[in-house]
């Protein structure tokens, strides 16, 4: 499968190899892209410019990351909307979890509930620890399915 493919399009399947080196080349390039400016210097503007372009970089690696996983989904034969499972609801419990930790309800005069946002911010591992697993770690199904051949062997 062409890198244009496995980065940019939704249809097909892929391996646990295929999608753990897209995942790592995206990172790489995340995190060059984000700290490039550091090279041109230490002058006050450059923070400026890391602020700025990190937001837009993740936004950019956005579509490849949800085409990687949606592929790798399709290779366990799983729809791809169980993404929203793996990233949206780990990421809801962490921000629900720190807004319960930080800040102060004025209404009540209640102050921040730690516990309580200890708890979110940890049942949040769990979905992202399952996506984790179903993602990178367990096998794709045998034989074609109903996303196409199997990517370890095509001509079968």
């Amino acid at each position: 499968m062409k890198l244009r493919k496995i980065l940019f399009s939704f249809d097909g399947r892929i391996g646990r190899r295929t999608y753990w080196l897209a995942l790592l080349a995206l990172i790489a390039a995340v995190l060059v892209l984000t700290f490039a400016p550091f090279l041109l210097g230490n002058e006050e503007w450059v923070f400026l410019i890391l602020a700025l372009t990190s937001q837009f970089i993740w936004l950019l690696s956005l579509w490849p990351l949800l085409a990687v996983g949606s592929k790798r989904l399709h290779d366990r034969n799983k729809n791809s909307w169980w993404l929203l499972v793996f990233w949206l609801v780990p990421f809801a419990l962490i921000c629900g979890g720190f807004s319960i930790i930080l800040f102060d309800d004025a209404r009540t005069g209640r102050t921040g509930d730690f516990a309580t946002g200890s708890i979110l911010i940890f049942a949040s591992l769990l979905p992202a620890l399952w996506g984790i697993v179903e993602l990178g770690i367990l096998p794709g199904t045998k034989g074609a399915n109903l996303y196409g051949p199997d990517p370890a062997h095509p001509l079968a």
